[in-house]
Parts: structure tokens; C-alpha cells; sequence
């Protein structure tokens, strides 16, 4: 798990694994969230920064549905270190 990364992060990317899309609300819904704290705002603030890292990815631009990317595949393989994963965004 990359420094900027938090658990909820890691469960998100597990989540958009097992399925073809979510949105903050639905993974809120889930016990392994709420089991962290995490509710649906905080889901929503982390979403936007797996997005930076470009771990997940609106399915719509500016919608609140996510996918998971090749780079988040990646990373649940190990195949990938998520330390290495810049962050593009442009200030």
C-alpha cells in the first residue's frame, strides 16, 4: 500500500474488482466500510483521489460512478506498487 494510501482505499479498489461499477452510496451500504467509519462523503473524498492515482475511473465523466482501471487490476495482483503511482492532478 503506497503512504497515501488509506485501508478504505484498498477496500474501494476490492470492491470495483467484484463488480462492474459502483458509486460512493452503494460501497457506504457495505459492512466493510462501515465497519471502518467510512461513510458515504468520506468514500466519495477518497474516490476522487484513487481517481488522481488513476486506480479507478469515472464510468461518465463527472458522474458519480466508478470503475476500476488496469492500473487498480494491477495493483490487487501486486503486480503493482501503488508508491509509484503519480499523482497527475494540475494545480
Amino acid at each position: 500500500m503506497g503512504r497515501w494510501m488509506y485501508t478504505v482505499d484498498e477496500r474501494i479498489v476490492e470492491r470495483l474488482a467484484e463488480s462492474s461499477w459502483e458509486t460512493p452510496k452503494t460501497m457506504a451500504s457495505d459492512s466493510r466500510f462501515a465497519d471502518l467509519g467510512a461513510d458515504e462523503k468520506y468514500i466519495e473524498r477518497r474516490c476522487e483521489r484513487l481517481v488522481e492515482r488513476e486506480m479507478i475511473a469515472p464510468v461518465v465523466e463527472d458522474s458519480e460512478m466508478y470503475e476500476i482501471t488496469s492500473w487498480g487490476l494491477a495493483y490487487l495482483r501486486g503486480d503493482l506498487d501503488a508508491e509509484h503511482l503519480g499523482d497527475w492532478t494540475v494545480g
